[in-house]
């Protein structure tokens, strides 16, 4: 369906209270659009359009860390009200499964929860079993959510080398699962070595790789 020109309007005015972080706006845009009959499909593009262009701001250098989490903050808040909106089918936005968590051991769990964050506002079905996960909680919940990724994190040189074994088990259980990696003791070569498909060097780089993977490139 076309959009009238005062919908236009609206879609341009939410993206851009996402990029300016605008809380206030964002609640009376949302009333606005609702009224108007804005469907959810429309206002979840504008949602994500307003975060790329901070996020893209932000690999370029013209944007911060806060703004792009406060950003982030509220995509994670209207994605949460879309329901309330016309044409709002929830399998049509969470159709990649991602299971996500840090390893056992590992209590630092600020980078994971900004990833599962990214992942969700982008559209993926994201399942978070926090911090400190043993290895058996990735493998069964893998498994049970036939999670498409799985994305482990560590943050201490001491806790990342039981990702070796994370992987290999998922490879044995669930040899489709695509496993991606991250966290600051962490490189390319290590990732590889431990048997991972990818490894995100930051939350503004996990999408590009992830889509890598998903395009198998």
């Amino acid at each position: 369906m076309t959009i009238e020109k005062g919908n236009e309007t609206i879609v341009r005015d939410l993206a851009e209270a996402v990029r300016v972080h605008d809380e206030r706006a964002l609640h009376e845009l949302f009333d606005d659009a609702l009224t108007s009959g804005i469907t959810a499909p429309e206002v979840r593009r504008a949602l994500i359009g307003g975060l790329e262009e901070v996020r893209q701001n932000l690999m370029s250098n013209n944007a911060s860390i806060p703004d792009f989490l406060l950003s982030l903050d509220r995509v994670t808040e209207g994605l949460g009200r879309l329901s309330r909106f016309r044409g709002y089918d929830r399998n049509s936005v969470e159709d990649t499964t991602v299971v996500i968590g840090v390893v056992e051991g590992d209590p630092h769990d600020l980078g994971k929860n900004v990833i599962a964050g990214i992942y969700r506002a982008y559209g993926y079905r994201v399942f978070d079993l926090g911090r400190e996960v043993s290895q058996e909680a990735f493998v069964k919940a893998t498994v049970r959510e036939s999670a498409e990724i799985l994305a482990l994190s560590a943050m201490m040189s001491t806790t990342m080398v039981v990702m070796r074994d994370i992987i290999g088990e998922v490879r044995a259980k669930s040899p489709g699962t695509l496993v991606i990696v991250g966290g600051a003791p962490l490189n390319e070569v290590l990732a590889l070595s431990y048997g991972a498909d990818g490894y995100a060097e930051s939350a503004l780089t996990v999408l590009e790789e992830t889509e890598r993977l998903m395009a198998g490139s």
